[in-house]
């Protein structure tokens, strides 16, 4: 979030010019409230799911990890209802310009929209955090957002005329693109490897008696499935 937030900025300064900067402002303020919600829960499950593969517990883990994306993806609907329930109110809190509340009523449902990528993208990231891998996590992040995002939103909101309409489409476009890598690399993860490296890193050796048996009613990648 955020990069967007940055993206967000610099989009902003560009629209400034063509009367669509207060909207934007409108906007950025209903994104931030709403996000209070998944950074509180990405910030419980970096700890957790690092304290869980100091301790080798690959399937508390993985079940920790599983448990907060759940509660991120409920949460993304929940933005989204907010968002756009909101469109023609969320607007007058700030201004009386029918043409800024206009802007901010049409572009409230496609932000709503984008907390479906939002929420569930900072999740991951952060239980990618947890597991020692920030990098790959801001890789994600800089390439959904910069390489992604930022020019399709340019592109449809000043080459094909959409105008704000399509600057918001462009963070739209970024929010899924990173969602979907992040959950794709989640899938992939072999926790009793990150469990083996994070306790390389800590400086521990070896498995600790008793744990492994716990490790073995659990499939060692993230699935939607129960352990057997």
């Amino acid at each position: 979030m955020h990069l967007s937030t940055t993206s967000l900025f610099i989009i902003k300064v560009i629209f400034e010019r063509s009367g669509g900067g207060a909207a934007m402002g409108i906007l950025l303020q209903a994104t931030s409230l709403v996000y209070i919600f998944p950074s509180a829960l990405s910030l419980a499950v970096t700890t957790r799911v690092g304290n869980e593969l100091g301790a080798n517990q690959t399937c508390k883990a993985k079940t920790s990890s599983l448990v907060a994306l759940t509660y991120a993806i409920f949460t993304s609907f929940m933005a989204m209802f907010f968002m756009t329930t909101l469109r023609n109110a969320w607007g007058r809190a700030f201004t009386v310009d029918e043409a800024f509340l206009s802007l901010t009523a049409v572009a409230m449902p496609v932000v709503g929209l984008c907390e479906l990528g939002n929420c569930p993208q900072t999740t991951s990231c952060c239980v990618l955090r947890g597991s020692a891998r920030p990098k790959l996590g801001a890789n994600i992040n800089l390439g959904s957002f910069y390489c992604v995002g930022l020019p399709l939103a340019v592109l449809m909101g000043f080459g094909l005329d959409m105008g704000f309409f399509g600057l918001w489409l462009g963070l739209l476009a970024a929010q899924l693109v990173c969602a979907l890598l992040m959950v794709l690399v989640l899938t992939r993860t072999d926790w009793v490897i990150e469990a083996d490296r994070t306790r390389q890193l800590i400086g521990v050796d070896g498995d600790q008696q008793g744990e492994r048996p716990w490790q073995d009613q659990c499939s060692s990648r993230l699935s939607i499935s129960s352990p057997n």
